[in-house]
């Protein structure tokens, strides 16, 4: 559903009127693996809608994982900032301001993340697995992006990248910077391997 989401936004007529900006949640609805979910879901989902468009949005309290529902059954928040004014600390050490902040820099440092009509899904054996790049009009600045959409549990996969159009070469061996992590990641040909632990990093952005 991402991928024919993005393809229809980016790639179909919609492109030619309308501007996405995407946002991980709501601000009074408490839905899918964010309720009662690890901080993996939400940083996953801030990847992704921090890099399938060039225009996002977070609503406050993201960033400290609020993720308690009104009951099993109804989907509001337990304490919605609707009914009640809310006192928050930025600072707590399991904030993901740093990690938002993070994000938001590596926005800033790259013209592919800011065009709508560069995305181009990547094949994965895998479906708690996917990917997808971006790249600048003149390939000098080349993005791939790879998520593990199951906030609980590790997930491999092997990618099919079009390496044409990322402007890399099919018989030589290249380099994957993760500005995420810092890693460095030496592979060759269309078909590298990915692993993902949501409990150390649930994304890449290379």
């Amino acid at each position: 559903e991402l991928t024919e989401y993005g393809t229809e936004l980016t790639q179909g007529p919609l492109a030619d009127y309308m501007r996405p900006n995407f946002w991980p949640s709501t601000p009074d609805i408490l839905s899918g693996p964010l309720r009662w979910g690890p901080l993996a879901s939400f940083k996953a989902r801030l990847v992704l809608a921090a890099t399938l468009s060039p225009c996002y949005g977070i609503y406050s309290g993201y960033e400290l994982g609020e993720n308690e529902p009104a009951s099993q059954d109804n989907e509001e928040y337990a304490h919605s900032e609707k009914y009640e004014l809310k006192h928050r600390d930025w600072s707590r050490p399991d904030s993901l301001a740093p990690y938002v902040k993070a994000i938001n820099a590596i926005r800033r440092r790259h013209r592919a993340l800011q065009i709508l009509r560069n995305l181009s899904f990547a094949t994965s054996n895998n479906p708690a697995i996917i990917a997808y790049s971006r790249h600048s009009d003149d390939r000098s600045d080349v993005v791939l992006v790879v998520v593990n959409l199951d906030p609980t549990m590790p997930a491999e996969a092997t990618l099919s990248l079009e390496l044409g159009r990322l402007g890399l070469p099919w018989d030589l061996t290249y380099e994957a910077a993760d500005e995420l992590s810092g890693s460095v990641f030496s592979w060759r040909g269309p078909n590298p391997f990915v692993r993902l632990d949501p409990a150390i990093e649930p994304a890449h952005i290379l």
